[in-house]
């Protein structure tokens, strides 16, 4: 039997915590540091091993190589399907992103998922309201409530909420963009795609590494990492921390700068082997994150971000999470479970009022704080026998449960009506979600191959509200339940082993939501929003060409969406209010990775998105024809990497350059096309020597200090919007040992 936790005693359990990692943080830094002086070198820089090199070299390997071997890319295999296969196989449409990518946006990795992976966006409105979007299918505003996400997304196999999409993804190995409904295999809520983040496992492997960083605005990092066989046969272990910090790069005209944050997060595990054809894999992990981000700013012409706020933000963001996964091979298949507990927090302070937005429209500005507290207990398991790597025919059977305790203690005019919006207010959301699926993939008439997949869900949900002063007008409940199909179908056809065409279609389906920015009235809470559901058709082609020196990945995709859930703010009101709207998206990926000369590689992807909203809805009448918020039509990546000896500059060793840039083009900020937000280009480069085992590096992030913007909405007439970060320089360090 599993025990939830009170929240007093988690409280007190991560107020330890909490100060334990603070301790340990500076003396890190004071390590790090010091190892950075006694080994640093001018002149030299780290090297940067990318997925798309084809074998990983050294100055010794480079010179006694033959000219004659081939230079092939490296090969990439995902769990998609959740059994492990050759990407170029699996008829969707995918991106795989190595660690590296995350380090370019190391305390915002959602940010480096997005601008990497074609039609996928990161909506990031403040601490605690962030968002992915994957071919226009999102929230049509700010999501209701922290499920309504419409996006799924994993850690190890573990869904979590958007709460959880925050986390920092510390230990990564890769990551997988699943784009396409994936209720099938992910569950609930993955309407329009889903995200696999792949942590490294305890294995085995020696790793042992410190890494230091330091640059531009206060930004420092220290990370350590630790892996080993701990007892022969029988036991591995792996464990990583890393602490971190930014100033703000928001001036303010009566607080301190902006935008700050200091990080702590540890990921550590186990791994038992001492039982023949059985592991048991034990993990854990915490974060840390205070930020002191603006709710908005006022847009203004010369993009430098300026906030007029009269009260200083205060955000804490705290995860704790453990996952317990025992895999045991059978002859001829295998079974896995998947245990796992999460506690996700979120404590703000944020003023509403803004000195700056308020003068504009020639009101008088007064601080008005609001006071909210969001916190998530979830238990998950998943029990399910799939086929092994390799077998002519690919299955996977199984059943999942997924209960979720979530409480908002509201004190703002959000969440309670005039003359009551002192009062605080208490939202308890009780979810449960059970799953049976299964997926099949059979070869047949030699080349062709057909892939089926139907999940059934039955979610139970439960709103209930109370507040401080008991009134009986603002107290009431409601609940509701649903059962539900959804699947896919794919056929492909294999005109040589490196060349595949597919077509699909899929049905998505995600969860009835209640708002949290809500309260009854009259005693009365409203039934929930209609569940949103989409039908997908896709095409596509992937092909390993030039004797595997290029890998091309093509698709062409339509969706159509009834019920997606918008919530918005009422400029009427000053509140936020939810309703729904039908609406269509279309357009194609184009992605490819190609090795152009020994130690020149290059990858890229562009995508294109049309979005409609839809004549069915809540605001038919003056919305339909719009597109979708926050969808641009154009995105794009793109990046070169290049590797040689150091012997050009008479050092052992490899230098190392790589650059990426990243296009996201104009969206519509709201559904009523109030304005667009701008377009915007980020180039990241990095420049590194590595000989053995020292890596040295310097880094450019945002090179050229692009203020863009990530999200906007309407206030009183007048446009606001929340900003990124700006340019980060700096060098680092990475001692293995």
């Amino acid at each position: 039997m599993t025990t939830t936790p009170s929240v007093e005693g988690s409280g007190r359990v991560l107020s330890g915590a909490v100060d334990q990692l603070r301790t340990m943080r500076h003396a890190f830094f004071r390590t790090t540091i010091a190892v950075a002086v006694v080994v640093n070198m001018p002149g030299v820089f780290a090297a940067e091993v990318t997925q798309a090199q084809a074998v990983a070299r050294s100055e010794e390997s480079s010179t006694s190589q033959s000219s004659s071997t081939p230079i092939v890319l490296e090969a990439v295999t995902v769990t998609a399907r959740k059994t492990t296969e050759r990407l170029q196989d699996v008829p969707v449409s995918i991106t795989v992103l190595p660690a590296e990518t995350l380090k370019e946006t190391p305390f915002d990795p959602g940010a480096a998922i997005a601008r990497n992976a074609p039609n996928v966006q990161w909506v990031n409105r403040t601490t605690g309201s962030q968002w992915f979007s994957i071919r226009g299918i999102s929230s049509l505003g700010s999501p209701a409530n922290y499920s309504d996400g419409t996006i799924g997304f994993n850690v190890d196999g573990v869904p979590t909420s958007m709460m959880g999409a925050s986390n920092v993804l510390l230990d990564v190995d890769h990551v997988e963009v699943l784009r396409g409904p994936q209720g099938t295999l992910w569950g609930t809520n993955a309407l329009g795609g889903a995200i696999n983040v792949i942590t490294n496992q305890p294995d085995g492997t020696h790793d042992v590494r410190v890494t230091t960083e330091m640059g531009e605005d206060g930004y420092r990092m220290g990370e350590a990492i630790i892996g080993d066989n701990l007892i022969p046969n029988v036991l591995d272990g792996r464990m990583a921390i890393r602490f971190g910090h930014e100033d703000g790069d928001i001036s303010s005209v009566h607080t301190d700068k902006l935008g700050e944050r200091d990080i702590g997060a540890f990921r550590g595990g186990l791994r038992f082997t001492g039982w023949d054809d059985t592991t048991v894999t034990l993990t854990g992990n915490y974060l840390h994150d205070e930020a002191n981000a603006p709710l908005y700013l006022l847009r203004n012409g010369n993009h430098t971000p300026k906030s007029g706020i009269l009260t200083e933000p205060d955000s804490t963001n705290t995860q704790v999470g453990t996952n317990l996964t025992i895999e045991h091979f059978f002859d001829h298949f295998k079974l896995t479970s998947v245990s796992a507990y999460q506690y996700n927090e979120l404590e703000s302070e944020l003023d509403g009022a803004d000195s700056l937005v308020y003068g504009a429209v020639g009101l008088p500005a007064s601080s008005s704080v609001s006071y909210l507290t969001d916190k998530e207990n979830t238990v998950s398991q998943e029990l399910r026998l799939s086929s092994l790597e390799g077998e002519p025919i690919r299955w996977v059977v199984g059943t999942s449960a997924m209960h979720t305790d979530g409480t908002r203690v509201c004190q703002s005019t959000q969440c309670a009506p005039v003359p009551f919006s002192a009062i605080t207010m208490t939202s308890k959301l009780d979810t449960l979600s059970l799953g049976l699926f299964g997926d099949v993939s059979i070869p047949f008439a030699e080349r062709w191959e057909l892939s089926m997949g139907a999940r059934v869900s039955h979610d139970d949900i439960e709103m209930k509200r109370h507040n401080s002063l008991g009134l009986a007008s603002l107290t009431g409940s409601n609940s509701t339940a649903q059962t539900y199909l959804t699947g896919r179908m794919a056929l492909a056809y294999k005109w040589t082993d490196d060349i595949q065409t597919y077509v699909s279609v899929a049905r998505g389906h995600a969860s009835r939501v209640y708002p949290l920015f809500s309260y009854p009235v009259n005693g009365v809470e409203a039934d929930p929003y209609p569940a949103a559901t989409d039908w997908t058709y896709e095409a596509g082609i992937k092909a390993a060409l030039l004797d595997d020196r290029l890998q091309l990945d093509a698709s062409v995709y339509y969706n159509d969406v009834k019920n997606g859930v918008m919530s918005y703010l009422d400029p009427a009101l000053g509140a936020f209010r939810t309703a729904y709207q039908d609406y269509k998206t279309k357009g194609f990926e184009l992605q490819g990775r190609a090795i152009i000369t020994d130690g020149l590689s290059f990858n890229g992807g562009l995508g294109y998105t049309h979005s409609s909203l839809g004549s069915n809805g809540a605001a038919t009448n003056t919305v339909s024809g719009n597109p979708v918020p926050n969808t641009p039509e154009w995105t794009a990546t793109a990046g070169p990497q290049y590797e040689t000896s150091a012997q050009i500059i008479n050092l052992p060793g490899m230098l190392s350059f790589n650059m990426q840039y990243q296009y996201t083009g104009k969206r519509t900020a709201d559904i009523d096309k109030s304005f667009y937000l701008d377009p915007y280009s980020i180039v990241n480069t990095r420049l590194g020597w590595k000989d053995k085992d020292l890596e040295v590096y310097l880094f450019g992030r945002n090179l050229f200090d692009k203020r863009y913007e990530t999200f906007g909405s309407v206030y009183g007439g007048l446009e606001i919007v929340s900003v990124g970060r700006g340019r980060t320089l700096g060098v680092g360090l990475t001692k293995s040992f």
